[in-house]
């Protein structure tokens, strides 16, 4: 074996060169099973045999031509630029493929991640919203069907939408019971400013009363002067009984009035205890009212609590009886270590 018969080896191998261009001369087309197919076997059946034979070649000849590796290498790396820049193209479509199919699969994973981050979402509209609002959001909620379009994800997608349904369901007793703290107390604002009207009628009532009273005493007193003016002169000693007269009677009329103001008086005062008395009445209803309501909500709470842990015991094989008796233990906090928590 000399360097000649060496080279002659890499000469076979570049000869075939201008075959496998030309069979690795066309444009790959990846959007197509066919393309991909095509330009992955050129570069399995066509350039990577020929790059191993090649490699063969250097090897045999190198171990064999030590000292004339130099050129051997140079010949060998000369084949192989051209060998790589024919199965570049190739190689860069289909890993450009892979590439694509792989960001295909990463969408779709992100797509189904946004329809569940969708049901997530409603568990932070409620704020701000009244009932009604919060129960169509419950509705619609509701109403989303975690199979469809869900796929491989169906499962997390039930499981958001059940913790969702819980957290709008709790937000809705919440927003209920304050708007209905917000009408009892407009109703008791509007009581409340109604009677204070009442009592300001009431009490302009009885000033335009007084000032009737004092306007007609006015006149009495002007007219009584203005004839003791006349006649002072002539009948003094009439005049002194009609003055006396005249303060009888005024004491008189005084007195009736006095007692008319004093009787008006007690009647308001009546009126505002009798008032009182019914808004203390209707404050009390409401407050038993509100007990009431409390302390069914709670006997509901804790019989789902319980039915819960019931279904759990039973289906681990505790009988329903067995299971009764110990949530009934359990609540009576008579079990050692163990409590249930509402």
């Amino acid at each position: 074996m000399n360097e000649v018969k060496e080279l002659v080896e890499f000469d076979k191998i570049a000869a075939g060169i201008a075959e496998i261009q030309d069979k690795g001369n066309f444009i790959p087309d990846m959007s197509t099973k066919e393309g991909y197919e095509a330009s992955k076997r050129f570069v399995l059946d066509m350039t990577t045999p020929a790059r191993t034979k090649l490699n063969t070649v250097h090897k045999n000849a190198k171990a064999y031509w030590v000292a004339g590796g130099k050129a051997i290498d140079a010949k060998k790396n000369e084949i192989m630029d051209i060998l790589v820049d024919i199965q570049q193209p190739h190689q860069e479509a289909y890993k450009a493929k892979d590439q694509e199919e792989k960001d295909r699969k990463a969408k779709f994973e992100a797509d189904l991640q946004a329809r569940i981050d969708v049901l997530y979402n409603y568990r932070v509209l409620p704020n701000g919203s009244t009932s009604q609002q919060i129960t169509d959001l419950i509705q619609e909620c509701g109403e989303t069907d975690t199979q469809d379009g869900y796929y491989h994800r169906a499962t997390d997608a039930f499981q958001v939408r059940a913790e969702s349904l819980d957290i709008l369901n709790d937000a809705l007793m919440q927003c209920v019971a304050y708007e209905a703290e917000q009408a009892k107390q407009a109703e008791l604002a509007e009581q409340n400013r109604i009677q204070q009207e009442q009592l300001e009628a009431q009490q302009e009532k009885m000033r335009l009363q007084q000032e009737e009273m004092d306007r007609k005493q006015a006149e009495i007193d002007r007219k009584e002067n203005e004839a003791a003016e006349v006649i002072r002169q002539q009948e003094a000693e009439k005049q002194r009984v009609i003055d006396e007269n005249a303060r009888i009677e005024r004491e008189k009329q005084e007195a009736i009035e006095r007692e008319e103001y004093a009787k008006q008086q007690a009647e308001i005062a009546a009126e505002n205890a009798k008032q009182a008395e019914i808004q203390r009445q209707k404050e009390q209803a409401t407050l038993e009212q509100e007990a009431a309501e409390k302390r069914e909500a709670n006997k509901r709470h804790n019989a789902k609590v319980h039915n819960g842990i019931l279904e759990v015991l039973t289906a681990n094989g505790i009988s329903e009886e067995d299971g009764k008796t110990m949530i009934k233990l359990a609540a009576k906090r008579e079990l050692p270590n163990l409590q249930i928590n509402y």
